[in-house]
């Protein structure tokens, strides 16, 4: 994960003082982890923490703001606090306009195998930031079961120089999804553009997800099956594309709800070329 710029921090800090007193949520994750991969690993953990808040314009209009801070331990992604979200917003019938740090829309293909808890997305993120972005300028619309997206980053970051823009669509009825995105960076990172497309067919409550992304140069793709089990969820899948970046990856996981609030998991990574599989479990508790 990147550091959110404190110019989008400070704005939703001073747009959730004025709205504050208006539809606000707050929620938050608490993630203690156990995990085995080449030594055995218990402190391991995850904690986020989320402002959400909105307030009625009048004419139709509501402006929001959303930001959300995540801590993991050193043994995660990154050691200390990052700004996972921050960003404000206004919506009405033109769609909706965002300003801050904020997902990209790569979920719109890689909803389907994106799915796992602790290595998942290596064949998304060939083929899109499939993370935050920074300084970002995004409108989202659409018509009937056609969403849009088209955004652009306002000085980039220093993953994403430049001014980079991404065009993201979603098609979406009944039990079938397709979406794409595909990424424009001002400075090449492996080709011109990045793109990533894929969808989701469910059968019953079985879901099957497939994902292709492209580099720019050359190609990684992604397999995943969720369906339900002994009252949790079973989820297995596939990355492939190693001259992508993207190792032979076969991921297994079950996550059960222990009660409203509280969940547990187990997953099972095996990564082609790296010293040891990864097995790891976890219990967590959402507010």
């Amino acid at each position: 994960m990147k550091k959110s710029p404190i110019i989008a921090a400070a704005i939703a800090a001073t747009i959730a003082g004025s709205t504050f007193a208006a539809d606000t949520t707050i929620y938050g994750n608490i993630r203690l982890e156990v995990v085995n991969q080449t030594d055995l690993n218990m402190d391991s953990s995850k904690l986020v923490v989320g402002f959400k808040s909105s307030e009625d314009m009048g004419n139709g209009m509501t402006g929001f703001m959303h930001m959300e801070l995540e801590h993991d331990d050193a043994n995660e992604e990154v050691s200390g606090w990052t700004n996972d979200k921050a960003y404000v917003g206004l919506k009405g019938d033109f769609g909706q306009v965002t300003l801050g740090r904020q997902a990209d829309a790569a979920g719109f293909a890689c909803g389907g195998t994106d799915i796992f808890t602790k290595v998942s997305g290596q064949a998304c993120g060939a083929g899109a930031i499939n993370g935050g972005l920074d300084n970002a300028l995004v409108y989202t619309g659409g018509t009937g079961n056609v969403t849009f997206v088209l955004g652009a980053t306002l000085d980039g970051t220093q993953d994403q120089a430049g001014d980079n823009t991404i065009i993201a669509a979603k098609y979406a009825a009944d039990n079938f999804s397709v979406g794409f995105q595909m990424t424009s960076f001002d400075i090449v990172r492996g080709g011109e553009s990045q793109s990533v497309i894929g969808g989701t067919y469910t059968i019953n409550e079985m879901q099957i997800g497939a994902t292709l992304a492209n580099d720019g140069n050359e190609s990684a793709t992604a397999i995943a099956l969720k369906m339900p089990l002994a009252g949790g969820s079973f989820r297995i899948g596939m990355d492939t594309g190693e001259d992508a970046g993207v190792a032979d990856t076969t991921h297994v996981q079950f996550t059960k709800s222990l009660s409203k609030s509280v969940y547990t998991g187990v997953e099972f990574a095996s990564v082609d070329g790296a010293d040891d599989d990864m097995l790891a479990g976890w219990i967590g508790m959402k507010f």
